[in-house]
Formats: structure tokens, C-alpha cells, sequence
């Protein structure tokens, strides 16, 4: 790597460290878990896409399309983007709303305050997995770029990389996070804008997948079909149980403000997922024999001088975008959710700040340890997914149905979770399928059989 390319990383992460700890002395809870609830149409766009656009979004994806899922994997944008859009019109109003009325904070509080305090603790631990999985990923990707960068070993590229995500989430919270998310948004469009083309071009164009075997386009060596159509009408439901998602929707200025941050975040979401397909694709072209978790990483060779930095600054915005954000959720999930609600401990806003910062600390270095650990990135992204989709119907129901119960969003989430981790021992990609099914099936069938005992809200 050249020196040129090493300076101009080395600026993006100092911008980055400086902008994270501007003003980190007078932080107020308000701000550092929702932004003080003031955030504009365009700060809200810029910390939306960049925390869904993550390791899981771009390495995840681009790994499932270059281990034989090929042009098929196009399901999984497509898939969000529907559900994007449904979240767009139909959900992100309904969240602000809620935040607002109820002052909440975290996506747990939706199920304490519609359904009880026990609901409330189900979805704070299915949160917890699903994130503490989701944090390790985020970690995990930012090692490899940092192996790209300066070739440390992949796990002392991890450590350096993750220690300083850490850092500052835990001193500046969602308050950091919403500034640094603004100037690593307008970076990772050099990944859509610049790198993209110059890959597509050195692959010798559109034309060149015409040489591709249809095994490979259509994925048929990957996985069954019916699992590719599954995973369309499935995986972008996902959407709209993220704790990350939610908690933007909070922070938002108003509802009007959220809905079209949405809208807007949500196409260019669809475009860096297909990008990322793109890149899969064409690393299989390009360079066959590389791993799903390096393919990306691979490819920056392909690039010049001066254009290597700006791209590998344009990946490290994208994963530590996301990787500070997964690590606040988890930290509110844990200190909001699980010990000042599920436990009923009265803490002041003081003493809850501080034991946030601490409580970030602790899961920033446990993370770090799992992606030591468990260094796939695609089964990683996979199995998040996966843990997310059991608490769906209780939202959906819970925001549109008005015989929605407490019975039913807990047995729909345990009987959902059973699934899930029954079919990881199966096949680890296919585990979102039972999931899903049995949570919406559960909730239907708990419900009607039940009384109408709901809670209003």
C-alpha cells in the first residue's frame, strides 16, 4: 500500500476520532440514546443508511453472492427494499408516535408498554442475541479492512479495529454517533460511485457474465430455489424489528421527518445492496480463489494509487457506521431494558449515563472476543437475520391489531426462537425460514385462542 493511500485513511480516521468527541462533556441521556429527539431530514437519512449498510449488508451479502449464490442473491435487495418501503409508509410514523408519547427509548419499550413487562424482557434477550451476534460481525469486518490496510494479522487487525469503535461509542453515544454516521455517509459513496465502476470495467464489463456457468448465476449449487424465493418474501421483514431502525425513529424531528428519511435511506440502501451483490459476482470473475470474508478486500488491489485509500476509507465508514450503533443498541438493551426495567432499579439520568458508558466498554471488548472466535462473516449475517425475524409479527400485530396479547408475542417469540436454533444444527442459512413461519403462526393461533385481555397504549 502506498504511502499517498496510508495519509488518507489516516485523515479519515482522525476526522472521525475528533468529530466522535466533539462536545462529549455535555452530553445528557436524551442525547446520547436518542439524539434529544431533534434530528433533521438529513442527518436522519445519513445515520439511517449508515448503520443498515454494514458487514452483513455489504461483506455478508457480497460473500453469499460469491460462494454460488450469484445474480439470485439480488433477492435479498429486492427483498429489502420491499420491506423498506413498508416500513416507510406503514411503521416508522408509528414508532415516532409511540417514542414520543411514551418517551421511549429503545425497541424493548414498545413490548413493556403494548404488552407487559415480561414481553418487554423476551424481546430485550432476543435483542441482545441478535445485536451481541451482529456486534461481533461488525468488529470482524472492520479486521479485515485493517488488515488491508496496514497487513497485521487478522486478529490483531480485528483488535486494532474494534478498540477503536469503542472508544468512541462509549464516550459520545448516539449524539457521536449521528455526527461521525454524516461525514462516513458521504465516504461510502465512493464505493457506489467509484469503486463499482472500476471493478465492473476490470471484469470486463456486463458482458462478461455471459461466461459465468447458470449454476452459479442462479445459485442453484448454493442453495434450492425454494429457498431463494423464501428469502425474498422473508429476509427483508427482518427490517422491521431492528432495534437500530427504531431508535433512529425516535431520534427523528417529527413523524413526517421520519417517514421521508425512510423513504429516501431505503432506496439507497437497495442500491449499496446490489453493489455489494456486484462485488461478489465479479470477484468470483476476477479472482476465483479468494474466501467469502476477503473477496471485497481482495478486489481494492485492483485500484490505483490515491483511489485504494479513498475506497478502503469509504469501507471503514460503512462498518463503523454500523459497528457503533449495533454496540449502543446492545448497551441500552442491556442498561435500559434488562437492569433498570426488568430488574426495577431506579437509576437518575446521571448514574444512568455512566453506567452506559461502562456497560458499552464491556460489550465492545466481549465482541471483539466472539469475532476472534467465530471469523465467518456470511454465517454471522445469516444467523442475526435469523434471530430478528421472531419478534415481527408481535410489531406488526401489535401497531394493527387490537386483539393482539401479551400471550401471544411471548409464545410467538419463544416458539420462533425454538425454531431458529433447532435449524442452525440443519443448515445455518435456512434458519429465518421456520422462524418466521412458526413466530406468525403462534401469534395467530395464541391469539384467537385466547381472551381479548389486550393493553392499550
Amino acid at each position: 500500500m502506498a504511502l499517498i493511500d496510508i495519509i488518507i485513511v489516516a485523515i479519515f480516521f482522525l476526522i472521525v476520532i475528533i468529530v466522535g468527541f466533539v462536545e462529549r462533556k455535555k452530553i445528557t441521556l436524551e442525547d446520547y440514546w436518542v439524539n434529544g429527539r431533534k434530528t433533521k431530514t438529513f442527518f436522519l437519512i445519513a445515520t439511517v443508511l449508515s448503520s443498515f449498510i454494514g458487514v452483513g449488508a455489504i461483506l455478508g451479502t457480497a460473500g453469499i453472492a460469491f460462494s454460488g449464490g450469484g445474480l439470485i442473491a439480488l433477492a435479498i435487495p429486492f427483498s429489502f427494499l420491499f420491506y423498506l418501503m413498508l416500513y416507510a409508509k406503514f411503521i416508522a410514523p408509528k414508532i415516532k408516535e409511540f417514542g414520543d408519547q411514551h418517551r421511549a427509548y429503545t425497541l424493548p419499550d414498545f413490548f413493556t408498554i403494548r404488552y407487559s413487562r415480561r414481553a418487554g424482557i423476551v424481546a430485550a434477550f432476543v435483542n441482545l442475541i441478535s445485536y451481541g451476534i451482529y456486534l461481533a460481525l461488525q468488529i470482524l469486518g472492520m479486521g479485515i479492512f485493517v488488515n488491508a490496510l496496514t497487513g497485521f494479522s487478522p486478529n490483531t487487525a480485528t483488535i486494532v479495529g474494534g478498540l477503536i469503535v469503542i472508544a468512541y461509542t462509549t464516550v459520545g453515544g448516539l449524539k457521536a454517533d449521528i455526527r461521525t454516521d454524516v461525514f462516513q455517509f458521504i465516504m461510502m459513496l465512493f464505493l457506489l460511485f467509484v469503486f463499482l465502476p472500476v471493478i465492473i470495467f476490470k471484469g470486463g464489463g456486463l458482458t462478461a457474465l455471459q461466461s459465468l456457468p447458470s449454476s452459479f448465476l442462479l445459485g442453484t449449487d448454493f442453495v434450492p430455489p425454494y429457498v431463494i424465493i423464501l428469502a425474498f418474501l422473508f429476509i427483508g421483514i427482518a427490517t422491521f424489528t431492528y432495534a437500530d431502525l427504531w431508535q433512529r425513529a425516535y431520534a427523528g424531528e417529527s413523524k413526517r421527518t421520519v417517514k421521508r428519511a425512510s423513504y429516501i435511506s431505503g432506496i439507497l440502501a437497495f442500491l449499496f445492496l446490489v453493489m455489494a451483490v456486484l462485488f461478489g459476482v465479479y470477484g468470483h470473475i476476477l479472482i476465483p480463489d479468494a474466501t467469502s470474508n476477503t473477496v471485497i478486500s481482495d478486489l481494492l488491489t485492483f485500484l490505483p494509487v490515491g483511489l485504494y485509500g479513498l475506497v478502503l476509507a469509504g469501507f471503514f465508514a460503512a462498518v463503523m457506521s454500523s459497528a457503533d450503533t449495533v454496540l449502543l443498541i446492545t448497551s441500552m438493551t442491556i442498561v435500559h431494558d434488562i437492569y433498570k426495567k426488568g430488574m426495577n432499579r431506579v437509576m437518575n439520568d446521571e448514574e444512568t449515563l455512566k453506567m452506559g458508558r461502562k456497560v458499552t466498554a464491556i460489550l465492545g471488548i466481549m465482541a471483539l472476543i466472539v469475532a476472534l472466535l467465530v471469523f465467518n462473516i456470511v454465517h454471522l449475517a445469516i444467523q442475526a437475520i435469523s434471530f430478528y425475524v421472531v419478534l415481527t409479527p408481535s410489531i406488526i400485530f401489535g401497531f394493527y391489531w387490537k386483539r393482539a396479547n401479551t400471550k401471544a408475542a411471548i409464545w410467538s417469540i419463544i416458539i420462533g426462537l425454538i425454531g431458529v436454533v433447532a435449524y442452525l444444527f440443519i443448515d445455518p442459512v435456512q434458519a429465518f425460514i421456520p422462524g418466521v413461519v412458526l413466530s406468525f403462526l403462534t401469534f395467530i393461533i395464541v391469539t384467537f385462542l385466547t381472551k381479548n385481555n389486550t393493553r392499550s397504549f
